[in-house]
């Protein structure tokens, strides 16, 4: 208790007043007014920080003494190094009597070296100060907790999940934005039993439905415009502090000891090193090059007894005849642009087909938002001597949604797709070498696929034998002004449905989505449609055919945590969130961004626990993971 004096004096009585008022504050009678303590010590080291990121949060907790409340003056930052470091404070205005607050502080070095500052508290005992020294090393061989690849909806929940835990987590995207196909161009989502949502992808979805309140289109959230998606997930990573991205970055090699990842080099020569590793990439590229097993193309059906497995029946083009040579009934004047003379393998063998890709692009029905379609170097109209042929053929049947699938978003938008089993958007048999292409293969591939969009939208509008209807019907839309403003309108991504598929320990397949077995480990539920896109169009005795398969719609099914996995002997801290183990069956229906973030949340889990019980993804305890991903609010099995 302090001491308290008897004030003697006869000069004025209104000094004597003054000093009994003041005598609370020193703490005369039952008062007492004590500095601030600081209980977590007056040292914070937060040890080696990978530069341009952010390290996990300490606590400084201040705690009053006193018996009456203490006002803070302020808190700062100071010393050479301040810039480095951040905190958040807790604390308000005052501190009650016997309470505390705390400030959270974290260090978040711009260069390599040892780094110091201090954090300053000043309170109103007498303007009484508190000092703790913060020290961290910028370090380009720090460690951190997980590095996941991939900034797609996948990757993202994977980086929040892992943060929620308390994890830094280094998300790192090899363009120049995040979101992969929901910011470029994937706006109307594929979806399923909503009831079998939860947890971050509900959360998202929620957001966006926030957003945009009673705007038709929006579809409770599943429907948006790209920019929209995008602000929404630079917003969900920002509320973590311990996500730092790094866009730009394209993974070049990976460094292993044995089965365990020590770090990954980048295209630029940068090198990260994390405790775990998530591949949440649309091709498998850290997978492939941490040597882990995978498949491109098509299992057979007797491979793991599906019976809808391999080759497919081909089919007519559309149900109708369709001439597919250059000069109509000369088969040696060769095939028309698109037509192969593919012969195909027997119905269920196995091939290295891989569905077909395309751009989604985003379209505006407002005049005042529209980049017009116009033609691309070099458009040769003969490229598309199939539409024009259907065209003929079907006659007025030949509409809008035959060619074109245009669906709408919010704000006159449409997010345009393929039309399933015709000649659209995707250009056939032009992904087969992507999933293993180099960097100059894809980008020639991805030139040729926007060349062949170009081409396809420009004769939409100008080729005589396009009905007017039809003519006018596609000048009604153009590209959005406002997306993709750094690209001209156009998606900066190409939509790759399907690239290498992991072989892990358990390969889900057909039988699984059919609930023929039983998952004993289920981490997240699918249910949407197995779909699948053109694979060949062919000549086939004188008439234009396609092959792929219709797929079908399956049961809400439960998704094994063991897909995420790689073989233990492989690798042992590396999870795979987007090319998982799967054959092209099950993946036909697992290939959704829906989907994809249910398993990213998973993936994310369950590297936070194999962090903290020291062992391989493959050894991480379902027990433990099933009760954090439904702690966290994700259902992991199928509704009843």
């Amino acid at each position: 208790m302090a001491q308290c004096y008897r004030i003697v004096t006869y000069r004025a009585v209104w000094m004597a007043v003054l000093l009994a008022s003041l005598l609370p504050i020193f703490g005369c009678g039952s008062y007492r007014f004590s500095p601030l303590q600081v209980t977590s010590g007056a040292i914070e080291d937060f040890g080696t920080v990978l530069p341009m990121t952010t390290s996990a949060a300490r606590t400084v907790l201040l705690t009053n003494p006193g018996n009456i409340p203490l006002t803070i003056a302020s808190i700062a930052l100071t010393g050479d190094s301040a810039a480095d470091f951040k905190f958040t404070s807790g604390c308000g205005a005052t501190v009650p009597a016997s309470g505390s607050c705390s400030v959270q502080v974290s260090f978040a070095p711009a260069v390599v070296g040892q780094q110091s500052a201090s954090l300053v508290i000043t309170d109103g005992a007498l303007n009484s100060t508190q000092t703790v020294s913060l020290t961290g090393m910028g370090s380009s061989t720090a460690v951190v907790d997980v590095i996941v690849y991939g900034a797609t909806p996948s990757g993202i929940m994977a980086a929040i999940e892992a943060a929620q835990h308390g994890k830094q987590v280094l998300l790192l995207e090899p363009t120049g934005h995040v979101g992969g196909m929901m910011t470029n161009g994937l706006g109307h989502s594929d979806s399923y039993a909503t009831n079998a949502i939860g947890g971050l992808v509900k959360k998202f979805f929620g957001m966006v439905n926030t957003f945009y309140g009673a705007a038709p289109f929006s579809n409770r959230g599943q429907y948006f415009e790209p920019h929209v998606a995008e602000q929404i997930f630079n917003s969900m990573i920002a509320a973590y502090p311990a996500i730092s991205v790094f866009l730009n970055e394209s993974t070049a090699s990976v460094q292993k000891q044995g089965s365990t990842i020590t770090g990954m080099v980048t295209a630029d020569g940068h090198t990260y090193h994390g405790k775990e590793y998530i591949d949440a990439s649309y091709t498998g590229d850290l997978m492939a090059q941490a040597q882990v097993s995978y498949i491109v193309g098509r299992e057979s059906s007797a491979q793991y007894g599906e019976s809808l497995a391999g080759v497919a029946n081909p089919m007519s083009f559309g149900g109708i005849k369709i001439e597919p040579y250059l000069t109509p009934g000369v088969p040696g004047s060769g095939l028309i642009p698109h037509v192969t003379a593919t012969i195909l393998g027997a119905p269920g063998s196995a091939d290295d087909a891989v569905m077909a890709y395309g751009y989604r692009l985003c379209l505006s029905s407002d005049p005042n938002n529209q980049i017009p379609f116009a033609a691309p170097a070099n458009y040769d109209p003969a490229e598309f001597e199939l539409m024009g042929r259907k065209a003929v053929v079907d006659g007025s049947g030949f509409t809008l949604d035959s060619a074109l699938g245009p669906a709408p978003i919010p704000n006159n938008k449409f997010d345009l797709d393929n039309v399933p089993g015709g000649f659209s958007t995707d250009e056939v048999g032009e992904s087969f070498t992507y999933p293993d292409g180099s960097p100059e293969v894809r980008q020639a591939i991805e030139a040729e696929q926007k060349h062949y969009m170009q081409g396809m939208l420009y004769f939409l509008t100008t080729d005589s034998r396009i009905p007017v209807t039809v003519q006018n019907a596609v000048k009604g839309y153009g590209l959005c002004k406002d997306e993709f403003t750094d690209n001209g309108g156009w998606p900066r991504q190409l939509y790759v449905r399907e690239a290498r598929r992991m072989i892990g320990p358990y390969v889900e397949t057909q039988n699984d989505l059919q609930l023929d077995t039983t998952i004993t480990d289920s981490i997240g539920v699918g249910g949407y449609g197995a779909d699948d896109h053109l694979n060949y169009m062919f000549n086939h005795n004188g008439s234009v055919y396609i092959e792929y398969n219709p797929g079908f719609v399956p049961p809400s099914y439960p998704i094994s945590y063991r897909v995420l996995t790689p073989q233990a002997a492989e690798v042992s801290n590396l999870l795979v969130s987007v090319d998982v183990s799967a054959s092209h069956m099950a993946y036909a229906s697992l290939r959704i961004e829906m989907t994809y973030m249910v398993m990213g949340q998973a993936a994310g889990a369950a590297a936070s626990l194999a962090i903290d019980a020291g062992t391989t993804v493959q050894n991480v305890d379902y027990g433990q993971l099933s009760t954090l991903l439904l702690g966290d609010g994700a259902v992991i099995t199928p509704p009843q």
